[in-house]
């Protein structure tokens, strides 16, 4: 009988030559649906790059972009800081945990269309509206995966802390935030892409300006080279805020966490 296959450990790092061979795929698919749709209901890859150009001349761009700019920017900062800050509370206090939950049912279940509507008929249209959405809906991913680390803590390195009197800051500078770091990235990934939804859909919905709005006009006035190239420009703020932004402090946060446990 011959020996079970090893198949060794698994590969830590994303091969980015298969990604590169995913995008093409996805362009591949992407020109033969267009081609299938016709020209009226999307535009073929080649079309979007190419009115990209144009649209990056237009005055009209930059103040859309700068708009849902500073909204994805406080959305997501605002939503992170309550749920991070409630979640570090909640970790601490299975009473508290037990007052939020409801709420955080209620926000984590309730559809982001209504809340679009509800925060219309409250704020009215505008960045008001469009970044309470943003924050309300961002604060519950956080705080789940803030309690979660909480509670996986060790429990002996809570009474060290404890023992040597540690205080606030530096209980939570040595012990939590290495501990936390790890959920807090992938939580912080979800709510920067799910915040950069959120904005575009609210302003779809409900905005006088921003990249959702321009993508509005776009689709009515048929226009789909436009539309599609407002896409790619929003894909390509995702690809930025995590290839710039949080895959550097993950690497940054790893190497800080080494030195915090030695």
């Amino acid at each position: 009988m011959s020996a079970p296959r090893s198949y060794g450990p698994p590969a830590l790092r994303t091969s980015r030559a298969w990604s590169a061979v995913g995008v093409l795929l996805l362009l591949l698919a992407w020109h033969v649906a267009a081609r299938q749709l016709g020209p009226l209901l999307m535009a073929t890859p080649w079309e979007a790059f190419r009115a990209i150009g144009p649209l990056l001349r237009s005055p009209q761009f930059f103040a859309n972009a700068g708009v849902s700019l500073m909204r994805i920017g406080a959305g997501v900062l605002a939503g992170a800081s309550i749920g991070f800050a409630l979640g570090v509370l909640a970790g601490h206090s299975a009473r508290l945990r037990g007052l939020i939950e409801p709420l955080r049912w209620l926000l984590m279940a309730m559809p982001p269309v209504v809340v679009v509507v509800l925060a219309m008929l409250w704020f009215g249209l505008g960045s008001s509206m469009v970044i309470f959405i943003t924050t309300l809906m961002m604060a519950p991913g956080m705080y789940v995966n803030t309690v979660k680390g909480m509670l996986h803590v060790d429990r002996k390195l809570v009474e060290m802390t404890q023992a040597y009197r540690y205080g606030p800051w530096l209980r939570l500078r040595h012990l939590y935030l290495p501990a936390l770091s790890a959920p807090l990235l992938a939580a912080l990934l979800i709510a920067a892409c799910g915040g950069v939804r959120l904005v575009v859909m609210a302003e779809v919905l409900g905005a006088e300006n921003g990249a959702g709005f321009a993508l509005a006009n776009a689709r009515s006035t048929f226009d789909t080279a436009e539309l599609y190239a407002w896409v790619l420009l929003i894909l390509g703020l995702v690809a930025l805020l995590e290839f710039a932004f949080l895959q550097p402090l993950q690497r940054r946060l790893g190497r800080w966490m080494e030195p915090s446990h030695a």
